[in-house]
């Protein structure tokens, strides 16, 4: 019985995976196999974004932006930057979306609270426009709002 059960799973396993590939093109699969956030919505790729932020991984987090090169938004994520890697014990606490829907594309306003023993807990709140592109969802708009600060 207990080989049986191996055969089964293994059985199951291989209907799940040509279910996957029957019902997307092959390469969708592909792309979210590499990229596990390629279909994910705007809310996940917002979290993923201040997730790469808190690591400093600011190389892999400005692939997920679409900035225009000298724009304010670019500026303001650089700032960003300047501040995460002046300060390394500074880390992500929470983060909060301020707008009743997060899966807007519109904009989703997040605020982001940051704790480190030398200072003070730190919010932000950013103003986050998002679009979606051939590899996935992608950030348009990063504005720090300067009025809802906290």
């Amino acid at each position: 019985m207990r080989q049986s059960r191996y055969v089964w799973i293994l059985g199951l396993s291989i209907v799940c995976l040509v279910t996957i590939i029957m019902i997307q093109t092959p390469q969708t699969v592909i792309s979210t196999i590499a990229d596990p956030h390629y279909q994910s919505d705007p809310k996940t790729t917002v979290q993923h974004f201040w997730s790469l932020m808190d690591k400093r991984q600011t190389d892999l987090a400005q692939e997920l932006l679409l900035l225009p090169e000298g724009s304010m938004d670019e500026l303001d994520f650089k700032a960003w930057v300047a501040l995460l890697n002046k300060d390394p014990l500074l880390s992500l606490q929470k983060i909060e979306f301020l707008n009743s829907e997060p899966n807007n594309t519109q904009g989703v306003v997040v605020r982001v609270s940051w704790l480190s023993p030398i200072q003070n807990v730190e919010s932000a709140t950013f103003s986050m426009g998002l679009r979606q592109t051939a590899s996935g969802w992608r950030i348009q708009q990063f504005k720090r709002m300067k009025a809802l600060a906290q």
